[in-house]
């Protein structure tokens, strides 16, 4: 006589994510009434009209300058958000998370690292608009000599990026947060860095260290190469996903940590080196 046993469900992890959600729905409108986050967007929103409407000095100059002045601003606000999100258990003037709290610290930061689909979102729309306006009006100038044009438009790959450095540099400040006890001065030390890694976006637009630019400046600038390089735009959005990962994973104390940590240092590396192998400086030099 055979006897079939039927397995039991154990998903006893069901509740745990279902809650884990609630608080990221809860995180998410937290989110939207972080001042830091709307003076960001509205300062992305003022800037993008400004260089929009601004006369080039140089051919290329508003095509290079428009994406990462649009998103500086608002990676500013995102890091402020972030960190005081990530400090809001570990903050010195609170006292410290429970053990018989209904949720541990990784799922409130899962919580809060979900919000972050918030500020991602309003990039993404900025940049749809950016994308759309510049096709509708036929397009920006680039290139010099038999390689100008005034129709040249960013590509989708290129858009793409802004949202993905939101998402990092929410993550790399949530994993701040939760790091340290007094949020005020790691907020100033972030944004000095944010100041040199995206605000002096040009810095950035030299052979080597644009493969792991937080905005990806094209035309690349090493030696003077007057087309897009759509191949590294790819590999650079994958260096981003990389990081966000890279940066999920330090926000956690517990599994997956280091998945995420692992996966998204060999994600990042990967797109690194292949954006070294694929650059066309290699073809030019």
């Amino acid at each position: 006589m055979t006897i079939a046993f039927e397995p039991l469900s154990t998903d006893t992890d069901a509740p745990a994510r279902s809650a884990v959600m609630e608080l990221a729905r809860i995180e998410s409108f937290r989110m939207l009434r972080r001042l830091s986050i709307w003076l960001g967007f509205i300062l992305s929103v003022v800037l993008t009209v400004a260089t929009a409407r601004q006369t080039e000095d140089w051919s290329g100059q508003k095509y290079q300058s428009l994406v990462p002045l649009s998103v500086y601003p608002m990676t500013l606000g995102v890091f402020v958000a972030g960190v005081r999100s990530g400090n809001r258990d570990r903050s010195h003037r609170r006292p410290p998370l429970a053990e018989e709290a209904p949720l541990d610290g990784d799922a409130r930061a899962w919580a809060r690292l979900v919000s972050l689909c918030v500020p991602v979102g309003m990039v993404v729309s900025l940049m749809a608009v950016i994308g759309a306006v510049s096709r509708v009006e036929g397009g920006l100038q680039l290139g010099e000599g038999r390689s100008w044009t005034n129709s040249a438009v960013h590509s989708l790959f290129e858009l793409a990026q802004p949202a993905l450095s939101i998402a990092v540099v929410g993550a790399a400040a949530v994993a701040v947060g939760r790091g340290v006890r007094r949020s005020g001065p790691a907020i100033v030390v972030g944004m000095v860095l944010l100041f040199f890694t995206g605000g002096a976006y040009w810095l950035w637009n030299e052979r080597v260290v644009y493969t792991t630019a937080l905005l990806q400046v094209q035309p690349l600038g090493w030696p003077v190469n007057e087309a897009v390089h759509t191949p590294t735009a790819v590999l650079h959005d994958l260096y981003l996903l990389g990081m966000v990962a890279l940066f999920c994973g330090l926000s956690l104390r517990t599994r997956p940590r280091a998945r995420l940590v692992g996966g998204g240092a060999a994600l990042a590396i990967a797109a690194i080196i292949a954006q070294l192998v694929v650059a066309p400086f290699f073809e030019m030099s």
